[in-house]
């Protein structure tokens, strides 16, 4: 992958913006063709021909949808297992699906170690203590620490029974066309295509990409600041150290901007480690870095179980059981 395709590759997330809500990136399947060339400074046909080669590499396909947790009154943890052995990965990445709630994992390795970052839902303390104990079984390496809180913005919208129905569809059936979607619900195609625009300004759910699709290797680098007074000047050092990169925006990656030290995020392409060390010691001596930390990723898996159980009592009209 070369800056090009890095650049369309970067603005196939909103406003060019990497946001992980959930985990997982969010994307715009919806951005036209014609807007991605005039940020990128090429022709539509040269945007076209680059989303051809980036589907066949298995880096763009089908996509899929995240609901946002605190529709049901969740709130999401994140669990990290150390992994021992590489070849524990693929079992561990299986056996997480026999934990209740459990929405997301992603296999990564950063400064300390390898592990498996395990994403939870959990409507209590003692919830996300029990499914916290049963995931510690999991990882042969043993683990003593504790779940970590993973900050999403709320949903800005009390969901109607129509609502839930549109959700319902277009969680099953992401890339569905909007005629599609409609015939499914049974409502006019003018009303779903309104119906879903209002769930997406109200961050009722996000686009991501599918479980078929591989994302480009990446480092996720964040720089610890001395003052956040200093973030405008850092990212403008940023520009001159790296090229290409992608800014990770400030509510982007699970940590709540109104508590979280001041830092910068981006991404950073991982599949010429030699550049990524210039750009990382490039990154370790601009004035105001205080520290800057590595996080590599390997793998994904998404767990769809619990949400489809939900968005089907949802859609039904049916009041959610009590699950503890």
């Amino acid at each position: 992958m070369d800056p090009l395709d890095f650049a369309i590759y970067r603005y196939l997330s909103p406003n060019g913006e990497a946001r992980f809500w959930a985990g997982r990136r969010i994307v715009d399947p919806t951005i036209p063709v014609r807007e991605i060339a005039e940020r990128v400074g090429v022709s539509e046909n040269g945007v076209r021909a680059r989303l051809r080669h980036l589907t066949e590499r298995g880096f763009v396909g089908r996509t899929a949808v995240t609901p946002n947790p605190s529709l049901f009154g969740v709130r999401v943890a994140v669990l990290q297992l150390p992994v021992k052995e590489a070849g524990d990965v693929e079992r561990m990445l299986r056996d997480i699906a026999l934990v209740d709630g459990v929405v997301f994992a992603r296999d990564v390795m950063d400064e300390e170690d390898r592990k498996i970052r395990v994403h939870f839902v959990s409507d209590s303390e003692a919830t996300t203590a029990r499914r916290a104990a049963l995931l510690r079984r999991l990882s042969p390496a043993g683990l003593n620490r504790a779940p970590e809180d993973y900050w999403i913005p709320s949903c800005e919208r009390e969901l109607s029974p129509l609502d839930w129905r549109v959700l319902r569809a277009v969680w099953q059936t992401p890339d569905a066309s909007m005629a599609q979607v409609a015939s499914s619900v049974g409502v006019s195609l003018k009303t779903t295509a309104r119906r879903l625009q209002e769930l997406r300004a109200s961050r009722a759910c996000w686009w991501t990409p599918g479980p078929g699709v591989e994302e480009f290797p990446l480092a996720l680098v964040r720089l610890l600041l001395e003052r956040e007074e200093q973030r405008e000047g850092v990212l403008g050092q940023i520009a001159k150290a790296a090229n290409p990169w992608m800014p990770v925006a400030p509510d982007g990656d699970g940590t709540d901007p109104a508590t979280r030290p001041p830092t910068l995020s981006l991404l950073v392409p991982a599949d010429a480690p030699a550049v990524l060390e210039r750009a990382v010691q490039k990154f370790a001596v601009i004035p105001g870095v205080r520290r800057v930390h590595r996080t590599y990723a390997l793998g994904s898996m998404i767990y769809p179980t619990w949400y489809g159980e939900r968005l089907k009592e949802r859609a039904a009209g049916r009041t959610p059981r009590s699950r503890r």
